[in-house]
């Protein structure tokens, strides 16, 4: 298990709530509950996020506001042998994310997906097209075990820009379709050079939680 100090970035949120650093970056103490329903973008200037010592993205959950998350920790998971990154918010609300792709929230005010399970290891964006299945797992109310095929495929080649970085990117589109039902789910995902994953848009429940992540400063091993 690889920590970036948990413990550090929990301080590190606890103190934007108190104090602030710039005017835009004092508003990072919007809970998520209130970026869901009504709260304003947060943005956070360049020069504050290049001097960041962690990670750190943007996240928006049902095309609410922007909210902005740091990585509190890494680990490796045990099935896949991939590297998950935790995201937190400054009211501890967590996105986890496996080669780009949300396989877990929590504290979310309304749902959560508990766990993406993949039969075989999560496509990881190299290949021109993939094929593989999963399990999705939701809360509440323990809604467990929807079977899925999933179709990753790449798409386009484009620039894309952040407040840190300029890069041309591969577009990947990707189609879930449920085995047991007529529901199916489409997300995108857009990767550098290495495959790793800049931006995305991911539904996580069918209807119900869509969310989107602009990575500013990635993960460094």
């Amino acid at each position: 298990m690889k920590f970036i100090s948990l413990k550090n970035a929990v301080s590190f949120l606890v103190s934007v709530l108190l104090t602030g650093c710039t005017q835009n970056f004092s508003d990072t103490n919007a809970t998520i509950k209130e970026a869901l329903f009504g709260a304003k973008d947060i943005e956070i200037s360049a020069d504050y996020l290049k001097n960041l010592p962690y990670a750190s993205s943007y996240v928006r959950i049902n095309n609410g506001p922007q909210i902005f998350m740091v990585l509190a920790f890494a680990e490796t998971n045990p099935d896949t042998k991939q590297t998950q990154l935790k995201w937190l918010s400054s009211d501890n609300a967590m996105i986890v994310t496996e080669n780009g792709r949300v396989v877990k929230t929590l504290n979310l005010p309304e749902f959560n997906l508990a766990q993406l399970s993949p039969k075989s290891s999560l496509f990881n964006f190299q290949q021109q097209h993939s094929e593989w299945q999963a399990i999705y797992d939701w809360q509440p109310n323990f809604d467990f075990d929807h079977r899925a095929l999933i179709s990753s495929q790449k798409i386009a080649s484009q620039p894309l820009a952040s407040a840190l970085w300029n890069k041309t990117v591969d577009v990947w589109q990707e189609q879930i379709q449920f085995l047991h039902s007529n529901t199916h789910m489409t997300n995108q995902f857009w990767t550098d050079k290495h495959g790793q994953v800049m931006k995305s848009q991911q539904w996580l429940i069918p209807n119900k939680l869509y969310v989107e992540q602009e990575i500013l400063k990635p993960y460094s091993e």
